[in-house]
């Protein structure tokens, strides 16, 4: 399992209690509202949420789900009937229950208005942040209505009154195995996210946010970045823990490495016109001096003239600082890769370097015995983070 990235949501969890969250990922980020902080853990409850429309005659459907999954051990979180007073309705009833919950239903029954067939718009949108979320859906719609086009595919169960309770346990045993499975399979292959976090920062590197100078560089990659401001250098990390992810990845190093090559020429271009406008200003100040001095004065400007120079220049000198601090975090940046120690990496690690050959800059550095080192910097990846 990858980073928990903003445009990506990663597999859920399975139903067995868990003693602390510790290895549960969380979504950084929210995907819908810019600058919106989430932290919801990925299935963090024991709940199925339910997605349906606002509709007397399923009543009873939804009377016989909460009964088949409260007799599982799993909470049914019904959107229509959850309520969130004082609070973001988006976030708190819909977007957060989906996040937090193991699996989700979707009714997909059309209102029927004068004759005609009205697909309900919540219940597909709910049904879209599901499937963005990567979340395991179990699909109803009653027998005598169709599919939307675009979601025929998928393979949804066309119930009846005689076959909906059948279909209910088998369609709910199967999610729980599923959930389950892919849970054991994480804790197999998987450094806890929030773990691996802590291990980095008791090691000085800092987790970037959104404000970061390289932000753009990786915002919609697999990768996240940090900077270790000790030993003055940048990185990127990628969390690898199946073979299938090594493509994706490689995909989005060439991409970041390209992003980050242009964001160094805009810097050194920003850097460049900086120390241009200084030269300028502090020729255009002497010049006033020597006309002062031409004039019998002492050649010193009166303050009223000299304090807008000196501001300007003073603003100039700390962002030519800046500029210079930036570049030379950016002149050593390390490409992490933390991967599972049961793949074999030699292939990945061979074109990794392939991509990064081309730049000096770059260092590649990936995990081997259950650690990783950036320099002189070594962080043991087994254990608990202390």
């Amino acid at each position: 399992m990858a980073w928990q990235i903003d445009h990506r949501m990663y597999p859920f969890w399975g139903m067995e209690p868990r003693s602390s969250t510790d290895s549960l990922p969380f979504n950084e980020q929210c995907f819908i509202r810019k600058d919106h902080r989430c932290g919801k853990l990925f299935g963090a409850s024991k709940s199925c949420f339910i997605a349906c429309p606002t509709d007397d005659d399923l009543e009873p459907i939804l009377e016989l789900m909460s009964e088949k999954l409260s007799k599982v051990g799993v909470e049914p979180i019904i959107a229509v009937k959850e309520r969130a007073y004082g609070q973001d309705i988006f976030c708190t009833k819909i977007c957060g229950k989906i996040i937090e919950s193991r699996f989700c239903i979707v009714i997909l029954d059309d209102t029927i208005d004068a004759g005609k067939n009205i697909p309900n718009p919540n219940v597909y949108y709910e049904y879209g942040l599901m499937t963005s979320l990567r979340k395991h859906i179990i699909p109803l719609q009653k027998e005598d209505l169709a599919l939307a086009f675009n979601i025929q595919s998928y393979d949804t169960i066309k119930y009846t009154a005689k076959n909906l309770a059948g279909e209910l346990d088998r369609a709910i045993k199967d999610a729980i195995r599923i959930t389950e499975a892919k849970d054991k399979d994480e804790r197999k292959t998987s450094v806890p996210e929030k773990t691996l976090l802590r291990k980095l920062e008791l090691a000085g590197l800092a987790l970037r946010d959104h404000e970061w100078i390289l932000a753009d560089a990786i915002g919609d990659t697999h990768f996240k970045g940090f900077g270790q401001y000790d030993k003055r250098f940048y990185l990127y990390l990628g969390k690898v823990d199946d073979e299938s992810e090594f493509q994706d990845h490689l995909d989005d190093l060439g991409v970041v490495l390209y992003r980050t090559e242009k964001k160094v020429e805009e810097v050194e271009g920003q850097l460049s016109a900086a120390k241009q406008r200084k030269r300028h200003l502090l020729a255009e100040r002497k010049k006033m001096e020597k006309e002062a001095e031409g004039e019998g004065k002492t050649g010193r400007l009166a303050p009223s003239r000299r304090i807008p120079y000196d501001r300007e220049l003073a603003s100039i000198e700390s962002d030519i600082a800046n500029k210079k601090s930036k570049l030379e975090l950016m002149s050593t940046m390390y490409i992490g890769f933390v991967v599972n120690p049961a793949i074999d990496t030699e292939r990945f690690v061979t074109e990794a370097e392939s991509l990064i050959a081309k730049h000096k800059r770059y260092k590649l550095s990936c995990s081997s015995d259950d650690t990783i080192v950036f320099g002189d910097i070594e962080i043991a990846l087994s254990g608990p983070a202390h």
